[in-house]
């Protein structure tokens, strides 16, 4: 492992840095109340400067990391709110590209281990827990992050497992495979109509209502 040290100036530097990036980025935010806003800008700016840190060591001291786990607990806003606003400024960075990739991918997080947390669904196995996580990230031709496009997060009901054996007798619209195609409708319905938009995935994506549904927007 690498260790990196930072000098006191070059700290403050970076600090700024992600203030003025995390207030740019979320700058479409709307969480009902100004002072969310200012608390989402401030905890993006803490643990985007700190990544590999804990939320108490990057927030800096105890009240900021309890304001922070309380901005998580809010009842007044749903994490989709925040990925909208980021989403808002992706879009901006791609009316710049005639051309830009859209990127999906599904992946999983697994808290099998942190036995306390609540809402969780299983995974691959039985006692494996935790979130689906569907993203499109948009990205330029010459390959260059421009931001997240749209992303969807759910918890798999446990009464479904093993109903991916059953498939073949399902439509696509009972399956996760529906979330390729409502990130392609989402992504065209994002994204000015001037710009050409290339849908990438891996071998999850091949589904042939993915592609009819892909086929329809390009004729159009």
């Amino acid at each position: 492992m690498i260790g990196i040290v930072l000098k006191e100036g070059i700290k403050v530097e970076v600090s700024k840095k992600m203030e003025k990036w995390a207030a740019q980025e979320l700058q479409y935010a709307d969480l009902g109340d100004t002072r969310r806003k200012k608390r989402l800008i401030s905890i993006v700016e803490n643990l985007a400067s700190q990544p590999s840190t804990s939320v108490p060591q990057a927030s800096g001291n105890l009240a900021a990391a309890s304001a922070t786990y309380d901005f998580w607990n809010s009842p007044y806003f749903h994490p989709s709110d925040i990925i909208a606003a980021q989403a808002k400024s992706t879009v901006e960075r791609i009316k710049e590209h005639p051309i830009v990739l859209a990127v999906q991918d599904t992946t999983s997080l697994d808290f099998t281990t942190q036995k306390a947390k609540k809402g969780m669904g299983y995974l691959d196995y039985k006692k494996s827990f935790g979130l689906k996580v569907h993203t499109t990230l948009g990205v330029s031709a010459q390959g260059i992050p421009l931001g997240l496009i749209n992303q969807y997060v759910w918890a798999r009901e446990e009464k479904n497992l093993g109903i991916a054996k059953q498939r073949k007798k399902r439509e696509t619209q009972e399956k996760e495979s529906q979330r390729w195609l409502d990130s392609l409708s989402e992504t065209q319905q994002q994204i000015p109509e001037d710009i050409q938009v290339v849908t990438i995935g891996d071998c999850e994506a091949d589904i042939f209502d993915l592609w009819l549904f892909g086929n329809c927007y390009a004729n159009n």
